[in-house]
């Protein structure tokens, strides 16, 4: 009886005609953007829903200490004006004094398009781009119920995809807004980006996970009814659009 025959380019294989190939993993380009746990994982945030769109310098920093701004992320479709201005009504503490502007060089990301992820083609994720470091030139406070506070989130929440309800409307209302006015750093004095080189994200046992909701929750207790204390010092994951 003939032997089985094995084509030429299979001949001195043991392995089987569907032979595994190392995992290659792509390497990350800086205009590939990152995720919102990149981002927060590379500034030492515990988790990503502590992110909004002002952002403190060191999640480190004693409480007793005045805290800084460290880096400010554009969410997609919530700052109509941006360039160069961002609309923010939460961790408003963090802005400088109107009259130490220009600030300092902050870091600034901008959301992009959703992207596929190869893992799961049906599901999108949030990515972002290092948009480089900017100045705060100018901030115009806008107070609860004003014509300009109107006048602006009209301009926020106008389209199909912004139809909010009147509770939401009048919660918007009477809130405190900034409008933040950022000018780009000259090529020449951009620094390195921050978010080189990449750290990796290290993943956490139960008994962390567990420990840290713990101290989040107790943490949570002792801030409630302070000023930007608790709950209200947190953003929601899509930036300022409290819906």
């Amino acid at each position: 009886m003939a032997g089985r025959y094995i084509p030429p380019h299979m001949r001195g294989s043991t392995g089987s005609s569907s032979a595994e190939k190392p995992m290659v993993k792509a390497e990350r380009k800086p205009e590939d953007g990152y995720t919102l746990e990149e981002i927060a994982n590379q500034f030492s945030f515990d988790h990503k829903k502590k992110l909004g769109t002002l952002n403190r310098a060191s999640i480190s920093v004693e409480e007793e200490e005045t805290p800084n701004l460290g880096f400010v992320i554009v969410f997609k479709d919530q700052h109509p004006k941006w360039p160069p201005k961002i609309f923010c009504k939460t961790y408003l503490f963090l802005l400088p004094k109107t009259e130490t502007l220009p600030s300092t060089p902050i870091t600034v990301f901008t959301e992009i398009s959703n992207l596929r992820t190869s893992e799961n083609h049906n599901h999108h994720e949030q990515r972002f781009l290092y948009a480089g470091a900017h100045t705060i030139t100018r901030i115009q406070y806008l107070m609860p119920r004003s014509p300009l506070l109107v006048k602006m989130l009209e301009s926020k929440f106008t389209g199909p995809k912004n139809e909010r309800s009147e509770e939401a409307w009048n919660k918007s209302l009477n809130m405190k807004w900034a409008v933040v006015d950022l000018n780009k750093v000259e090529e020449e004095e951009q620094g390195s980006s921050p978010m080189e080189p990449l750290k990796e994200i290290k993943k956490k046992s139960v008994s962390e996970m567990l420990e840290e909701m713990r101290l989040r929750e107790s943490s949570g207790e002792k801030e409630n009814g302070k000023p930007g204390g608790g709950d209200d010092r947190e953003e929601a994951l899509h930036g300022d659009e409290d819906r």
